[in-house]
């Protein structure tokens, strides 16, 4: 399986796997300010810096990381974001605070992962 990844600034961080056997790649945070502060209940856009060619019919689907969501409380808004085949734009993750408290996302900081599912 070939997944084409292209950095649409020279500091992005490309995908990584966690593992060998690892089912996604992780997407990593970039924030050109340095970080964002996620309110309460809040939902705030966050671009991963690359975008994605996945392979011929497959989409990229945005999940949690399950660290993230169960020490931090945050999650993709939409549960699990499609990434179409044909969509060749930033993959941005949109992460919502399910907490009281305020939370921080830095720059460079893993948001989710994204996994390439045939359909």
């Amino acid at each position: 399986m070939t997944i084409k990844v292209k950095k649409l600034y020279e500091d992005a961080i490309l995908p990584t796997k966690g593992s060998q056997y690892a089912a996604g790649y992780d997407l990593y945070a970039y924030i050109p300010e340095g970080k964002v502060i996620i309110a309460p209940h809040s939902t705030v856009k966050i671009g991963s810096g690359v975008a994605i060619e996945p392979p011929e019919q497959t989409f990229g689907a945005v999940f949690a990381r399950s660290g993230l969501a169960t020490k931090q409380g945050l999650r993709p808004a939409n549960c699990v974001g499609v990434c179409d085949e044909d969509y060749r734009g930033e993959y941005i993750v949109a992460l919502h605070n399910d907490t009281n408290e305020e939370r921080v996302i830095e720059n460079g900081e893993r948001i989710a992962q994204v996994a390439f599912i045939p359909y």
